[in-house]
């Protein structure tokens, strides 16, 4: 079942004398309402708390400045229903979070923010309090790489298209992606093939992307892991980072690393800064798994062609 997004309030009690809840919702991992809820005007808070599944998200909000604004304080994922008739959820709370504050996000009349519980259903609104949700998530191929995907390490894996980057060069552009030892305002530059199809329409645009790669030989595929916020940049940007690259000797030492990998590095510095960077992204949004996980003949992966950026659906989840 498709998972579902929920704002509940952080306070229980009377309006005019609210208590506020957040505290203990963090410390015990837990929501709750104190809202009687055999009482037949919260039969709508009655029906949502049933209608909540295990994995749902779930986040905890805050109204302020007269109710015209709205700090989200908290966000996690549902793991407990057992008492959700009774006014309880229990939640696992997000680690590392990127949390809204400002004015109430406009929505359908199912998006009350004063209610005590409601369903987030609008997908523009989903991606504003839940960013890393699926519905704004990404699956992008990278090239297949020996070395961590901290520099280029030759033709093995690659892919034997003749018109590609890899067959004529030996080497793809994304193969610098988890070398964050370059940091440029606290961000590192990378590049994805699949973001450079639609690079106009993607520009300033922020996703979480999946990230898998294929072996060029046995056609395997591979899950590697997984950027939280990947923040695709415009034309402007790119150019002023390969402008810092060269000017760093960064753009010569990746130059070097190519030829070091026993491939041709000509033309590399010629090329323009869409062509070497279209996205930047924080270290800590860097999540890899600790070794790469093969993908099943059954995986969504294998009917995508190419490198095509493709929307992450529940199907690509290992282990689901």
């Amino acid at each position: 079942m498709a998972i579902t997004y929920w704002v509940g309030s952080s306070n229980h009690g009377h309006i005019s004398n609210p208590q506020n809840m957040l505290k203990d919702f963090i410390q015990q991992n837990y929501w709750a309402t104190d809202i009687n809820l055999k009482n037949r005007l919260n039969k709508n808070i009655l029906a949502a708390l049933k209608a909540i599944k295990i994995n749902d998200r779930f986040s905890v909000s805050s109204l302020r400045n007269r109710y015209q604004e709205v700090d989200v304080k908290v966000t996690g994922t549902v793991t407990g229903i057992d008492d959700a008739e009774n006014g309880r959820l229990e939640i696992a709370w997000d680690e590392n979070q990127d949390l809204y504050s400002g004015i109430i996000p406009v929505g359908t009349k199912n998006e009350n923010w004063h209610q005590t519980l409601f369903q987030v259903t609008t997908a523009e609104n989903i991606t504003l309090i839940f960013p890393d949700s699926m519905i704004n998530k990404k699956a992008a191929r990278i090239s297949s790489n020996e070395l961590e995907w901290k520099r280029p390490s030759g033709m093995v894996g690659k892919a034997t298209t003749k018109d590609s980057q890899e067959a004529q060069f030996g080497y793809g552009l994304d193969e610098w992606l988890f070398d964050t030892s370059k940091l440029i305002d606290g961000f590192h530059y990378g590049f994805l093939e699949p973001i450079r199809k639609g690079q106009a329409a993607h520009a300033n645009k922020t996703y979480p992307v999946w990230l898998y790669s294929t072996h060029g030989i046995t056609k395997k595929h591979y899950w590697i892991g997984e950027i939280k916020k990947a923040i695709v940049i415009d034309e402007a940007e790119a150019a002023l980072i390969k402008k810092k690259y060269q000017e760093l000797g960064w753009l010569k030492q990746m130059e070097g690393e190519i030829t070091s990998s026993g491939e041709n590095a000509e033309g590399f510095s010629d090329l323009t800064g869409f062509n070497l960077f279209n996205i930047k992204f924080k270290p800590e949004d860097l999540i890899l798994n600790k070794e790469v996980v093969e993908l099943a003949d059954t995986h969504p992966v294998n009917k995508i062609k190419k490198y095509t950026l493709t929307n992450f659906t529940e199907a690509f989840i290992v282990g689901k």
